[in-house]
């Protein structure tokens, strides 16, 4: 195997963990600085490791100094206290295996960390701290050969070439880390853009929904003729439905910033039943026929009544307000479990949507209602994922729509009594 083939692969086992951090970091949306901070400090302790345990020689040497590519890295990132763990770590290799005097290698670290702390108080460029550390540590090198050179027979060349080595590899796995950190940021900046965009087209549809029916209560006031019974009669229904109709609007949209879930142990089938006996009444009064396959034995799950309670609400009166008049309605609530998942499906034999509608059917503020706000359903997900959950929908024009609910058990954490 030639120099290139074994500095290569030795990169490799520094700069895995590393990439594997980063790219944790950027698909996490939720992981904050202390967590971030956290998963870097296991990175590095990491790349040490497969350094340490499976580095390649080069020359006749192992690959000592590479273990301090890992210390370079926490320096650069400024991890106090990995930096003091990875320095006794290194201390300890150093003179357990190869019997460098200890107050020598003390000394060397020391050094090392007060070279750290005038860098990061003077502010100096980050390219000094990296070549002092480096000379430093080839210096240090030389210093120590006169320990190591009789039990490794090591030559001028041999220095050179680990010497050399050493700084090639470190300054590639430097560069390799930094450009990884640049995509990382202008990734995490997209995704901020992204928000950002989201945000303001969430805005305009808000905005533009609140101006419809605002505009038509005006056009009704404009036309309105207070001394006229039959206006008052025909008008004052219409403002108070255009009304409503922002108020609920209003209501949905703060409620997209309050979702708050609070899991406690609850009986699913109790929560089925529930339900049930709210849509008794509108169920026979539209000729509906239900079918709610609630069985008598308790069924526990760890999550929040009410929001799942609002959420099922939400899913039913949609099946009920899809089924016409005009026909036979059926409306259907199963459960199905096993010990990987549980689901809840809701069907009926509705209107049913189409292709585009249900490729839209989770964006907020769509809608297929004349008067619904497009954002029932889209909190209703939000609930669903918030108990680690998920909604699918399968559905087709004039034949009806199917709901499931599915919650994994290992992720909500079931526990069937």
């Amino acid at each position: 195997m030639d120099l290139f083939e074994t500095i290569m692969i030795n990169v490799i086992f520094i700069i895995f963990p590393l990439v594997f951090c980063l790219l944790y970091q950027s698909y996490n949306q939720t992981l904050n600085k202390e967590k971030s901070d956290l998963f870097l400090d296991f990175a590095l302790i990491s790349s040490f490791y497969l350094i340490l345990r499976f580095g390649l020689k080069m020359s006749i040497q192992p690959p000592i100094l590479l273990f301090n590519i890992p210390l370079v890295l926490a320096y650069l990132k400024k991890r106090n206290a990995n930096i003091i763990l990875l320095s006794i770590c290194i201390i300890s290799y150093y003179s357990f295996y190869f019997k460098i005097p200890l107050s020598f290698l003390i000394l060397e670290y020391v050094i090392y960390y007060v070279i750290y702390q005038l860098w990061n108080k003077k502010k100096w460029n980050i390219s000094i701290l990296i070549n002092l550390l480096l000379l430093g540590k080839c210096i240090g090198m030389g210093v120590a050969i006169l320990c190591l050179f009789a039990s490794l027979n090591l030559h001028i060349l041999d220095y050179v070439i680990i010497n050399f080595s050493f700084v090639v590899i470190t300054k590639f796995t430097i560069y390799l880390f930094e450009r990884a950190e640049e995509v990382l940021s202008l990734h995490l900046k997209l995704k901020e853009f992204q928000k950002e965009k989201k945000l303001r087209e969430s805005l305009f549809k808000i905005t533009h929904e609140i101006k419809n029916p605002i505009a038509v209560c005006k056009g009704y006031l404009d036309m309105f003729d207070v001394n006229n019974i039959e206006h008052s009669r025909k008008y004052v229904p219409i403002l108070k439905d255009e009304i409503a109709r922002v108020l609920i609007l209003l209501e949905d949209f703060l409620s997209i910033n309050k979702i708050k879930i609070e899991k406690e142990i609850m009986d699913v089938n109790l929560l089925l039943e529930s339900i049930y006996q709210n849509f008794v009444p509108i169920l026979e009064d539209r000729n509906i026929e239900a079918i709610f396959d609630i069985h008598e034995d308790e069924l526990f799950m760890l999550g929040d009544y009410n929001r799942l309670s609002q959420v099922l609400i939400n899913i039913i009166k949609n099946s009920i307000e899809a089924i016409s008049n005009k026909k036979r309605g059926y409306l259907k609530v199963s459960l199905e479990e096993n010990l990987n998942y549980l689901k809840i499906i809701i069907e009926d034999n509705g209107k049913g949507m189409t292709k585009e509608e249900l490729d839209k059917i989770k964006e907020p503020f769509f809608t297929t209602k004349e008067k619904g706000t497009g954002l029932g359903i889209y909190l209703s997900n939000e609930i669903i994922k918030e108990h680690g959950g998920t909604i699918e929908y399968l559905s087709e024009v004039e034949k009806g729509t199917i709901v499931t609910i599915t919650f994994p058990r290992k992720q909500t954490e079931f526990a069937l009594f």
